[in-house]
């Protein structure tokens, strides 16, 4: 499985994983079958908790719904803490070429976004800003690169998404 089909997967196991419970349940079936349908690749699902395992092709990936609320601890210590707004969802994947981490915010300003990207800096990233406005308010990207680490945060409309991968 190419990383670009391991990216799709993440988005959609995001949204299905909280259906899952222990036991092959007809989500996992409906999941298995949809995945092997747009890869052509023979796929097993098996969900236990908050935790998703997909193996297909000699590959595993893991994906895992961490407590909202709550900064992940096993983010790679180089990225900063956003801290402002409130952690409203946390999902965890790894696959063989990477680990990665989403952080979904509410109650985020875009002059928080601002304050992030001088933070980024600070530990070493190189780092990239785009602000605009629209009808809707300010909207704006800050992604920084490290070495192996990328960071990626967006925020428009009190919400914000950050993303963190980590390549193997």
């Amino acid at each position: 499985m190419n990383l670009r089909s391991a990216g799709k997967l993440l988005t959609v196991v995001g949204f299905l994983l909280p259906l899952f419970s222990c036991g092959k349940s007809p989500e996992e079936k409906l999941m298995e079958k949809a995945i092997e349908q747009s890869t052509g690749k023979k796929v097993d699902i098996d969900a236990d908790g908050n935790k998703l395992t997909i193996e297909s092709d000699g590959q595993k990936m893991e994906f895992q719904q961490q407590q909202k609320g709550v900064w992940p601890a096993d983010i790679p210590s180089d990225v900063p803490e956003f801290s402002r707004g409130k952690i409203v969802a946390v999902t965890r994947a790894s696959i063989p070429e990477n680990e990665s981490w989403s952080v979904v915010y509410e109650d985020v300003k875009t002059t928080d976004l601002k304050d992030y990207e001088p933070r980024l800096k600070e530990r070493g990233f190189t780092t990239s800003a785009t602000f605009f406005s629209s009808d809707e308010g300010e909207h704006g990207t800050v992604s920084g690169q490290k070495g192996k680490l990328n960071v990626a945060v967006m925020a428009g409309s009190g919400k914000a998404s950050l993303s963190v991968v980590s390549e193997k």
